[in-house]
């Protein structure tokens, strides 16, 4: 995989002194400088992007990434997707916001062949949470213009009304995933296993659907992100839509919602507290968690 960013004449000079020993010629009238060593290739374009190649091109990417602040993407390890499902169509699912107070839940599934398998290096696709939320709509923007997926966002208000009902997080989790499969099983009736990175037993999670019309053969991995990036591919969707919910609730009450569930979290939410009362958190935030308490109180 190859590892790029795009820099100014100053860090330029930078990078042609620090590797003038392994300064190529090149006739390429897009190519300023060519880097060339036993280990790795670093090409410089008139555009002042840079690109790095070669079996030590991520040790050469990082440590040029951290001179110059940018966010290092994490390095994907794609052995970990050579295992029995490698060569199949895969359904897979997965959630983002369950540990978030204020914001929705998000189930996205979505769908991917071997065929993908350029297109998801190219893209750099990983488990969601190893990228920064930059990254995340970077590649996302991608990915769902690419790829076939159906995504849930179920909003603050129906997530409350379910809980006072007497679900728990995990049921409300598995009609989401059991939803979103069903749609994509009929869209793509070529499947050939389904992956849901695993948040309950799978006992459990099919007691939670009992009356439910559902897809029996699922398959269940804990970190499933990293056993096909069918998962991968869904957790970056879901994130992405998680954000621009985030957005829209932010600009609704005027006041940038931080995520999880920690201390940001209460001491923003003592200000909505004190300026709105209880009564808006119904809208904004699931109010069984704990957080709620704190602030309210």
């Amino acid at each position: 995989m190859n590892y790029d960013f795009i820099i100014d004449n100053g860090n330029i000079q930078k990078m042609v002194s620090y590797y003038h020993n392994y300064l190529e010629d090149t006739n390429d009238s897009r190519i300023l400088y060519s880097f060339k060593s036993p280990d790795f290739k670093i090409i410089i374009y008139n555009t002042k992007k840079v690109l790095f190649q070669g079996k030590k091109n991520y040790d050469e990417y990082a440590k040029w990434a951290k001179v110059f602040g940018f966010e290092i993407i994490k390095q994907v390890d794609f052995s970990t997707y050579i295992n029995e499902y490698a060569s199949q169509r895969i359904i897979g699912s997965d959630e983002v916001g369950t540990g978030d107070f204020f914001g929705p839940v998000v189930v996205c599934a979505a769908f991917v062949t071997p065929s993908d398998k350029d297109l998801i290096t190219e893209l750099k696709v990983r488990d969601s949470k190893d990228l920064s939320d930059n990254q995340i709509i970077d590649i996302a923007k991608r990915l769902i213009e690419e790829f076939s997926y159906h995504v849930l966002v179920l909003p603050n208000e129906k997530y409350n009304s379910l809980i006072s009902k007497g679900y728990n997080m995990n049921k409300i989790k598995a009609f989401l995933h059991n939803h979103a499969i069903k749609k994509m099983v009929e869209k793509h009736s070529d499947y050939q296993n389904i992956i849901i990175d695993e948040f309950c037993s799978p006992e459990n999670y099919y007691k939670y659907l009992d009356g439910e019309k559902k897809i029996d053969n699922t398959k269940f991995h804990t970190k499933g992100e990293s056993v096909h990036p069918a998962v991968a591919v869904a957790s970056i969707i879901a994130r992405y839509k998680f954000l621009l919910e985030m957005d829209k609730l932010s600009e609704k009450i005027n006041i940038i919602l931080p995520k999880g569930a920690g201390a940001p979290v209460d001491a923003v939410g003592k200000v909505i507290y004190l300026k709105n009362g209880k009564e808006i958190f119904n809208g904004i935030a699931k109010t069984h968690f704990k957080n709620f308490d704190r602030i309210t109180k």
